[in-house]
């Protein structure tokens, strides 16, 4: 292939990646830029050096017995349930609604026993939804409801709901308005703000010098913004064993870790001065220019796809489009059509996945949305994508879909 445009565009500039990558904010203190961090943001606010370091922050100062069970949304990061399950805590996953991508709320009613703990619910694809009568249920059980809304930033104007006992945002590297790392924390009750805040004054900094390698790997990976460079990229990384899914998953992975006790020794980290400082900054600079035309691309490609097939999260409520999905009956054909067309279109999201129901809850295994998932391909939907490229890639989904639909007839007639 000649050019191909990446499935993920960094929300960054190059400025802020060779700024960072030099070290020029290397004698930033990094105790003073989490302070100032947090008062910018408001008393309720804890910055740790990721969402799944504040996952863990939580679970430790909540303190729950062993055996308890955490209610979660079923398509999160994997480590999400990794961290829970090394609190002694048992996952119970609950399906969801693929127009929605909410927890549907009749399996969510039926989840809670005398053991559930939390709850924990996930935003996804870049849009969110009203966790009001998810609260309401929690309530009834007395059971605190934790929002994760990593994937579903939308501005500094906007930090959660406050029916959430925690709100959790993440600003890691293909994120929107990423720092490359870090994220903001909310928590709405100030003596379990207290107790976080305490626990993660035991942990060391991390060095500067590793937030300034992370930054030269993504001043590297900025060239992938090229088609041209990123063709050239793709073509050596599907020849290797992983193949490229695999290469792009080891090139943005936040935290590799063989074993959960070397996940936990990565997380329990506070972040450096400079990689707190750019966060600052690029909270302060925030002006939501790029994520409103992200938006209106992603609404533009849903709604001319609608044509032809159905989108994950067609009925979202509030959407900005992260991640733009489609179901289709062949989805390793169409990912094959669309890359030699010149599209990195993927199978698998970068990170998230459908979780496991333990095996005596196997009622709540998430068949709904996992095969909902298995159909799925996620595009590249930015708004740097020339219209006209985007109209390309319009005409390759209509062109298979079309095809396929017309196969099935002549067979069925036959």
């Amino acid at each position: 292939m000649i050019s191909l445009y990446p499935r993920h565009y960094l929300d960054i500039s190059t400025r802020d990646l060779i700024l960072s990558a030099s070290g020029a904010n290397a004698a930033s203190d990094a105790r003073h830029e989490i302070e100032s961090a947090e008062k910018d943001i408001g008393s309720d606010a804890l910055v740790t050096l990721s969402v799944r370091s504040a996952w863990d922050l939580a679970l430790t100062a909540l303190d729950f017995p062993a055996g308890s069970e955490v209610i979660m949304s079923a398509v999160t990061i994997p480590d999400m349930q990794r961290i829970a399950e090394a609190h002694g805590l048992v996952v119970i996953p609950v399906d969801l609604d693929p127009d929605t991508m909410a927890p549907r709320l009749d399996l969510y009613e039926r989840a809670f026993s005398e053991r559930t703990c939390v709850v924990m619910l996930a935003h996804l694809l870049g849009g969110s939804f009203d966790v009001t009568e998810y609260a309401s249920i929690a309530d009834l059980h007395g059971v605190p409801l934790i929002e994760d809304r990593a994937q579903a930033f939308i501005g500094p104007h906007d930090w959660g709901s406050r029916r959430a006992l925690i709100s959790l945002y993440s600003f890691g590297s293909i994120k929107t308005c990423t720092a490359l790392g870090t994220a903001v924390t909310i928590v709405r009750d100030a003596n379990l703000r207290d107790r976080m805040q305490e626990i993660q004054s035991r942990w060391a900094f991390q060095d500067p010098s590793t937030f300034a390698r992370k930054a030269a790997k993504y001043l590297a990976v900025q060239g992938f913004r090229s088609p041209q460079f990123y063709a050239a990229i793709a073509n050596v990384a599907a020849r290797g064993d992983c193949g490229l899914d695999g290469f792009i998953s080891r090139t943005v992975k936040g935290f590799r870790a063989a074993s959960t006790e070397s996940l936990l020794a990565l997380l329990r980290q506070r972040p450096s001065g400079p990689q707190v400082a750019l966060l600052r900054k690029r909270l302060d600079s925030f002006d939501g220019k790029r994520l409103f035309a992200r938006a209106e691309r992603g609404e533009l490609l849903m709604r001319e796809l609608s044509l032809v097939c159905e989108s994950l999260g067609n009925d979202q409520p509030r959407r900005t489009h992260w991640l733009l999905a489609i179901a289709v009956r062949d989805p390793r054909g169409l990912i094959a059509r669309l890359r030699a067309a010149g599209f990195d279109a993927t199978q698998g999201a970068t990170t998230i996945g459908a979780l496991d129901a333990p095996p005596d809850r196997k009622a709540f295994d998430p068949v709904e949305i996992r095969s909902a998932m298995s159909n799925a391909v996620f595009l590249p939907a930015y708004p740097e994508m020339p219209a006209h490229a985007a109209a390309t890639m319009l005409n390759v989904i209509f062109a298979f879909t079309v095809l396929r639909s017309s196969l099935r007839q002549t067979v069925a007639a036959a």
